[in-house]
């Protein structure tokens, strides 16, 4: 028996069923989830928000300036705390103050002071960015020999660049190969043995990793000119400490000295950011690649061209040797007797016919091709008459 039920009453119903069967589930839920402030008596209370998660916090290749304008920001910034450094070195210089020993870290020809630290600071970030630029590197498929494993050799002599700009080991590396090699300790020579013995030594150990360097990066411009740039940098600031340019009086050398010195630090780790910034673009998929279609084209065309040229020689060696016998047919027939009539006539010129005709129509299917393929392997080049009928010629003889 069907028993009339208002809508309404039904649809409350439901509502409430379903409240019923949910809270509990809501409740353990709620009292098994410990919460940040430490709400719930039940499990353990968690102190730190759900940011904290390894999947939430930056990665080291967040840190590398993938956009071009960050990339131009960093670098200004840099060569800004250059010139900041300079003013202040001239600003102390330029005190009656004498040589007070408070302001020495404000000297930036003083060994321990401002610009060591920021020349170390430097160099311990380029030794991560080459850090970096390893782990990407390390995963790239077509690197068959492994020449990732230079950018280790370049953290290696980052690394070492930082200690020597902060602590200027490289006078004591100086003096040590000047006292190896039998120089006797005092006076300007024995200086300038000791600068002459660690510039050799660097020059030839960084010079030569630098090269290598160089050979890694050439794929990014940007990258090959800050190298260049360092370079050069560091031959003059070489040649400064040799004195071999011209003095301009104290402030000035100064000046120019730790100015050159920090500008060569400065597009060093420069070029290894931008390859940084380069091969993790290229990792991602990022990297805009220019493919020329005209370019794979001509060389589709001259591959085509070299072809024929080639068949036309093979055509030209095999020439020799079928004109005698051509020459033989033709003697055989025009000597041959009339005594076989017209019924040798007869029988003879349908074959001649028929050849005539399968070589007519194959000459002819075959000159279509060839034009064809004359204009598709031609089109950019100009050939005259007589060379298009020379290679349709040889087309025909490959034919029949």
């Amino acid at each position: 028996m069907d028993f009339r039920r208002s809508g309404q009453l039904d649809e409350r119903r439901r509502r409430v069923l379903r409240d019923e069967l949910a809270q509990p589930a809501e409740t353990e839920s709620t009292e098994s989830t410990p919460t940040a402030g430490g709400g719930s008596a039940k499990g353990p209370v968690r102190a730190y928000s759900p940011a904290v998660l390894a999947e939430r916090q930056l990665r080291v290749t967040d840190f590398v300036p993938v956009r071009s304008l960050w990339a131009a920001v960093v670098i200004l910034l840099a060569v800004t705390a250059v010139a900041a450094i300079e003013c202040i070195h001239i600003h102390v210089r330029t005190l009656d103050l004498g040589s007070d020993a408070r302001l020495a870290t404000l000297d930036a020809s003083h060994r321990g002071g401002l610009a060591g630290w920021y020349a170390g600071l430097l160099f311990a970030g380029g030794t991560l960015l080459a850090l970096v630029v390893f782990g990407i590197r390390l995963h790239r498929v077509d690197d068959y020999r492994g020449s990732y494993r230079v950018w280790l050799w370049a953290a290696a002599a980052l690394a070492w660049a930082s200690l020597d700009a902060a602590t200027g080991i490289h006078d004591s590396l100086g003096l040590a190969l000047a006292i190896l090699a039998g120089q006797t300790p005092g006076g300007t020579s024995f200086a300038a043995a000791c600068t002459i013995s660690w510039l050799a030594v660097y020059g030839v150990l960084l010079g030569t990793l630098a090269i290598r360097l160089a050979m890694e990066v050439w794929c990014s411009l940007p990258s090959i000119v800050a190298l260049a740039l360092a370079g050069l940098l560091y031959l003059i600031a070489g040649l400064i400490e040799l004195d071999m340019l011209p003095h301009h009086g104290p402030l000035v050398d100064s000046v120019v000295r730790t100015s050159i010195a920090l500008l060569a630090h400065v597009a060093l780790v420069s070029a290894v950011a931008l390859y940084a910034r380069h091969v993790y673009l290229d990792a991602t998929g990022r990297l805009k690649v220019h493919i020329d279609p005209d370019k794979k084209r001509n060389t589709k065309k001259a591959r085509a061209k070299f072809k024929v040229v080639k068949d036309e020689t093979s055509d030209a060696d095999d020439r020799p040797a079928a004109r005698p016998a051509v020459a033989a047919a033709d003697r055989s027939t025009a000597s041959s007797p009339l005594k076989f009539g017209l019924a040798s006539q007869n029988n003879q010129q349908p074959k001649a016919g028929a050849a005539i005709s399968k070589s007519a129509a194959s000459s002819a299917d075959y000159e279509e091709e060839d034009e064809d393929e004359d204009d598709e392997s031609y089109s950019g080049e100009r050939l005259s008459r007589a060379e298009r009928r020379r290679l349709k010629k040889l087309a025909r003889r490959r034919a029949a």
